[in-house]
């Protein structure tokens, strides 16, 4: 269920050690989960290693985002999907090319855009990934009937109080401001926390189509 993860290998936004976000995802009853690191595949390696010795399948992705904006998420299907993503991400860091805010035609990696930045015709391999916090928006017809297209979106930054703040001060000095002129656009929600996954899941049991839809991501 868990599809957006950051560790410490985000620079300057993630605050988690890989070993204790695996940990917390294994006490929680996480059984699948996506390390989508900022711009970056750093922390793959360690990550399968921690999840294989957890019994958790570990999913590999990116978080794309260019000059601190989010993009979209991308995962990989296979070794292929890995190689599609750090191709574009070299282009881009070689090029000094901004990153293109609707993805490319990626062959081997699934998409998950979010609600505020989904395009208005989603291709076969693309998703829009709406957070708990959201589930009210789903009255209005217009998100209600692109609902097959959905997934659960409960991305995880930091675990603690302290964390949090710690992320805060990662922002400030990525965007060499001081911290009170950080704005709320600057910094991660405060709900990208990991929940039990039997938490999780029972904020979308009147949603089953977009639990089946995760299901059915995590499945390829």
């Amino acid at each position: 269920m868990y599809l957006n993860c950051h560790s410490f290998h985000s620079l300057r936004y993630g605050t988690i050690p890989l070993q204790d976000l695996v940990a917390q995802a294994a006490a929680f009853g996480v059984r699948e989960m996506a390390l989508t690191d900022i711009n970056t595949v750093t922390g793959i390696y360690e990550y399968v290693r921690a999840c294989e010795a957890v019994c958790i399948k570990p999913l590999v992705g990116i978080e794309f985002r260019d000059h601190h904006k989010f993009l979209y998420i991308g995962l990989a299907l296979n070794r292929e999907g890995i190689g599609e993503m750090n191709r574009l991400i070299t282009e881009h860091n070689f090029g000094n090319m901004s990153l293109p805010e609707r993805a490319p035609d990626f062959k081997n990696v699934i998409v998950i855009y979010t609600l505020e930045n989904c395009p208005p015709d989603l291709k076969a391999n693309e998703y829009m990934g709406i957070r708990p916090e959201q589930l009210p928006k789903l009255f209005n017809p217009i998100w209600k009937n692109r609902m097959n297209k959905m997934v659960v979106l409960q991305p995880v930054t930091f675990r603690t109080k302290k964390e949090y703040n710690l992320h805060k001060i990662l922002r400030a000095i990525d965007l060499n401001v001081i911290g009170s002129r950080l704005s709320d656009a600057d910094c991660c929600r405060t709900s990208e926390i990991m929940l039990p996954l039997c938490e999780l899941e029972a904020k979308f049991e009147d949603y089953p189509a977009i639990l089946e839809n995760t299901k059915k991501i995590i499945g390829q």
